[in-house]
């Protein structure tokens, strides 16, 4: 499939992240806005197809669109342009929320012969200031520590008050964790710890509150105004680290979750609710991990 070479030029100066597959699927052109977003240099992907674990997009129900429900194929087959909110794959191992836009090529003005993907991030609102950073957020992972939890939950707690919504508490730990140091060093460790952050950070709202409770463990407190999403949350969140990895070397490490969830009940503090999440939290490690298990 040819394209002119002025008009790629132009898509390299695009701050939007551009990719192009032709019919088979393959990726033949792939910008440097495109690089920055997922960590991908265009020597890594060009002349790969899109189904082959690169960027493994998925929706927001963890669900692998490459194998099934590919935006960019239904806008080649149907010569259509289309757009959706998607989870791509970054090469540090963590899901990106980015908004697509997929554009078919025409040949003849009549059948597509291939598909132009234009992308950029869906970026939740950050706290610039340095000091509060520091003092608040684990220096690894970026995610509220305890001293940071303990400041942030009364206020964002009172305030959801407010609007009556519930506070639901989910609970999760790295299952085999231990093994990944073991296997593969602490530094792949890390690696893990940051991705499963980021992938809690893009996923949930501001207005959550996400913590390293401590080593492999991550608190989130959820303000919903229906019980039953903390267990549609949890386990879309199963399921989407389920379909993460990193890639630490030649190596592909892939990791799962355990998680419990509940919510705060009337006379009950915080901690007591997040207790019981650990303890269910503990439970679906005894049935087979990898799972998420709610009172709700």
């Amino acid at each position: 499939m040819y394209i002119n070479e002025t008009f790629l030029a132009l898509l390299n100066y695009l701050y939007e992240g551009v990719y192009i597959i032709d019919k088979q699927r393959n990726i033949i052109f792939w910008n440097k806005s495109a690089e920055e977003i997922t960590g991908y240099k265009s020597e890594e992907v060009l002349g790969r197809s899109c189904k082959d674990n690169i960027l493994r997009h998925v929706d927001k129900n963890g669900n692998e669109l490459c194998i099934n429900g590919c935006p960019m194929v239904f806008s080649m087959e149907n010569s259509v342009v289309v757009s959706d909110e998607v989870y791509l794959h970054h090469k540090s191992g963590y899901r990106l929320l980015v908004r697509v836009k997929g554009i078919p090529i025409l040949k003849n003005g009549k059948e597509a012969n291939g598909v132009i993907e234009l992308f950029t991030p869906v970026l939740p609102t950050l706290d610039h200031d340095d000091l509060f950073n520091l003092a608040l957020k684990d220096p690894l992972t970026k995610l509220y520590n305890r001293k940071g939890f303990d400041f942030m939950y009364p206020i964002r707690q009172r305030e959801m008050m407010l609007l009556d919504y519930h506070t639901g508490v989910l609970f999760f730990d790295i299952d085999d964790f231990k093994k990944i140091n073991d296997t593969y060093g602490h530094e792949a460790g890390d690696k893990v710890l940051y991705a499963i952050s980021q992938i809690f950070i893009n996923f949930l709202r501001h207005q959550d509150i996400v913590v390293r409770w401590g080593g492999e463990e991550f608190l989130a407190v959820i303000f919903i105004k229906d019980l039953n999403h903390v267990k549609i949350i949890g386990k879309k969140l199963i399921k989407l680290i389920q379909t993460s990895f990193i890639e630490y070397g030649s190596t592909i490490i892939k990791f799962t979750l355990s998680g419990g969830g509940t919510f705060l009940k009337k006379e009950e503090t915080i901690l007591e609710t997040i207790k019981r999440a650990d303890q269910l939290m503990y439970e679906a490690k005894r049935q087979g991990k990898n799972r998420f298990i709610c009172d709700i």
